[in-house]
């Protein structure tokens, strides 16, 4: 049961993590077990007389040289890339959850790459940046606000007993506090228990630390369930709640996860230096990437020549069989599902499908078909290039779901498939035909998964199981392929 004589503590903010007003004192325990602190890792070293330019202009993790990128393709390098255009897609609806959408376009000129290196399908990492008031708001609060840019060295600390003790890879050599938590620290990432643990440790308020000390212990886990999983409360939030609270650089350092590159779909089929990204981006609570995006997006929304184009930093990921090539555009035939932006691949999909049949350089290609879901018209991407698509024969056959709108023949995808379900398996059956799906890998893609086994099972008439099997076998020969994100 929680405690009645700790004083009332609230978090004032209603819009961080989806919380209105939050009592401390209801979620400290009379008894639990506090975890037993572990000897610091590592020292900060503040040095004098040092000056890198570097420091403030490049990406922090660029300035690391055992650093390995997460499926990069062999060779492939991190390298700044100017955004030489935006565009607003759709503005977001608040009534009806739609979700505001932009594309960019990426001046790839200096990239210096052959024209196929890029294929629709393929992704791209972006090496995203924490938002600088959080940043600023985090060193303010840490009383760094005036060290922002002093160059520190991180070595391990002589109080650490763990023999086999390194220095992270994705810190660089030199580095200052601001581009730490700006390039190199996921300051937005879920906490642990033991972080809780600590930073309770670092609170001078006994309510402060008995609330962060119950949330880390065995008998609080339901605590730690509801506010850190399901109500989402991250560093910052924490920080608000517990205002006496003040951790050092090396506790972050030590218990906050490399801050990972973003991947990216390709929304084109790149010719020339361009290369196309899709994004949509949340009214509140905005994903970190997609946050920074949107800000370096806003002077070319707002006009028409800014003086200094934004740049971001990127590297090509590896390819893998989603991936669609003239090849496969001549031999295969093609059933292409998706809701919202992971529509993106697929344009430059059918973007090169129009590209080999005005330049007929095959006799033949396969047939196209293309379910797409979203919210309303308007919040699906490019809708009127699509349309277009379809009537120049681009696409053989094109269905699309409207979850947000009531007339709606159809609201979501899967019942597309479902009312269609003769036709499509009769498709999807033929030897040479690939399924490319592209969704959210949670409950969405999971569901159109479910409808596609529905469809096996209402037309070959064979059990849930059979169809299951099948699917595995699909997903094993490389005629079911996905794009999944989380």
């Amino acid at each position: 049961m929680p405690s009645k004589q700790f004083r009332n503590m609230v978090c004032p903010r209603s819009t961080a993590s989806g919380f209105e007003i939050l009592n401390i004192r209801d979620y400290i325990l009379e008894k639990y077990v506090p975890l037993k602190l572990s000897d610091p890792i590592y020292t900060v070293v503040f040095l004098d007389g040092i000056v890198e330019n570097e420091l403030k202009t490049q990406h922090s993790q660029l300035r690391c040289n055992e650093l390995v990128w997460p499926f990069s393709r062999t060779g492939a390098v991190p390298m700044e890339v100017p955004i030489k255009a935006a565009q607003i897609l759709a503005e977001a609806d608040d009534e009806l959850k739609g979700k505001r959408i932009l594309e960019i376009t990426l001046d790839m000129v200096s990239y210096q790459i052959t024209e196929d290196y890029f294929q629709p399908g393929d992704t791209i990492g972006i090496l995203p940046i924490n938002n600088i008031k959080d940043v600023q708001l985090l060193l303010k609060h840490m009383h760094l606000i005036n060290n922002i840019e002093d160059i520190f060295q991180l070595q391990i600390s002589t109080k650490c007993i763990k023999k086999t003790a390194k220095l992270p890879t994705y810190i660089p050599t030199h580095c200052t506090p601001y581009r730490l938590l700006c390039d190199c620290l996921s300051i937005h990432a879920i906490p642990k228990k033991q972080f809780l643990n600590v930073l309770a440790n670092c609170c001078e308020n006994n309510d402060e630390r008995a609330f962060l000390s119950s949330l880390s212990s065995k008998e609080g886990s339901s605590y730690y369930n509801e506010l850190i999983l399901e109500r989402g409360l991250k560093l910052l939030d924490l920080l608000e709640l517990c205002p006496s609270c003040k951790p050092t650089l090396e506790v972050l350092i030590e218990h906050l996860p490399r801050f990972l590159p973003r991947p990216y779909s390709i929304a084109n089929s790149p010719v020339g230096n361009d290369l196309k990204l899709i994004f949509s981006i949340l009214s509140e609570k905005p994903g970190v990437t997609t946050d920074m995006l949107n800000n370096l997006a806003t002077p070319l929304l707002n006009a028409a020549n800014p003086s200094e184009l934004p740049k971001i930093t990127i590297y090509a990921r590896q390819p893998n069989q989603f991936r669609f090539t003239s090849q496969e555009v001549n031999e295969k035939n093609h059933i292409l599902i998706s809701v919202g932006t992971a529509l993106a691949p697929f344009l430059g999909f059918l973007e090169l499908k129009e590209q080999l049949l005005a330049n007929a350089t095959f006799k033949t290609l396969g047939d196209t078909w293309l379910f797409a879901g979203a919210v309303n018209e308007t919040h699906l991407p490019h809708r009127e290039r699509i349309l277009a698509y379809e009537e120049a024969g681009v696409l053989q056959r094109y269905f699309e779901s409207f979850s947000r709108v009531l007339g709606s023949s159809f609201h979501y995808v899967q019942e597309q498939l479902l009312a269609r379900a003769s036709e499509f398996i009769e498709f999807l059956m033929q030897e040479n035909t690939v399924l490319y799906i592209c969704a959210d890998g949670g409950s969405i893609s999971k569901s159109i998964e479910t409808a596609i086994m529905e469809c096996l099972v209402q037309v070959k008439h064979i059990t849930l199981d059979q169809a299951s099997q099948e699917l595995k076998l699909f997903k094993g020969n490389g005629k079911y392929r996905e794009d999944l994100w989380l």
